[in-house]
């Protein structure tokens, strides 16, 4: 019997096999990255303008928010925190009284506010949205020198627009806001004191 084609089987038996070819995947694709921090915080500051004759007045106001995993990772819920208090001056004029009477009103209003917003995320992030609120109000009158203070809860909505811009570990934003909440005290009947924030900005931190 021929011993090579024993041989030669015997060799090939000890030779390794051929090493495959590692499959090469990109270690992350734009639809596999992982969002950034989820947890918003925001400080904003604004001009406030009602849609009554109240004049405008400084906007303060804070929020956090949560990123979820909703609609691609666009799909925010926000809890927000407005001050602002407007006031108007005139003078009351009347038959009965013996000379015109100047009087002041200032309405205070803080707002407890609820939103869904949805963010086109990017370098530069547009973003929508809406949702409910719960309005404080309190009016304070004074004329006749006299001192009146009404106080009442009510509730509403808003809307909301934005443009955020990448910068350090969140963004800087600029923003619009529209409320609607009404109060009927005996100084101001009942009336929308809701209106337009003109334009509101701040710094959004996101962990």
């Amino acid at each position: 019997m021929n011993a090579l084609p024993l041989l030669s089987l015997l060799a090939l038996a000890r030779t390794p096999a051929a090493a495959e070819s590692p499959k090469t995947t990109e270690a992350t694709t734009e639809a596999s990255k992982e969002p950034g921090g989820r947890l918003l915080l925001a400080p904003k500051l604004g001009f406030f303008k009602t849609t009554t004759p109240l004049s405008g007045a400084f906007f303060l106001g804070a929020e956090v928010g949560y990123v979820t995993p909703l609609l691609s990772n666009r799909l925010a819920i926000v809890a927000e925190l407005d001050f602002h208090q407007p006031n108007v001056k005139g003078t009351l004029s009347d038959p009965q009284l013996q000379a015109d009477e100047a009087y002041t009103l200032t309405e205070r209003e803080m707002a407890v506010l609820l939103s869904a917003v949805y963010r086109f995320e990017g370098t530069l992030t547009p973003y929508v949205g809406a949702g409910p609120g719960l309005y404080l109000h309190r009016a304070k009158s004074e004329a006749f020198g006299n001192t009146y203070t009404e106080t009442e809860g009510s509730v509403g909505f808003q809307l909301l627009g934005g443009l955020e811009y990448t910068l350090g570990p969140g963004g800087l934003f600029a923003e619009v806001h529209y409320h609607f909440t009404r109060v009927d005290f005996l100084t101001t009947g009942d009336v929308n004191v809701g209106g337009f924030l003109a334009a509101g900005v701040g710094y959004r931190f996101r962990f």
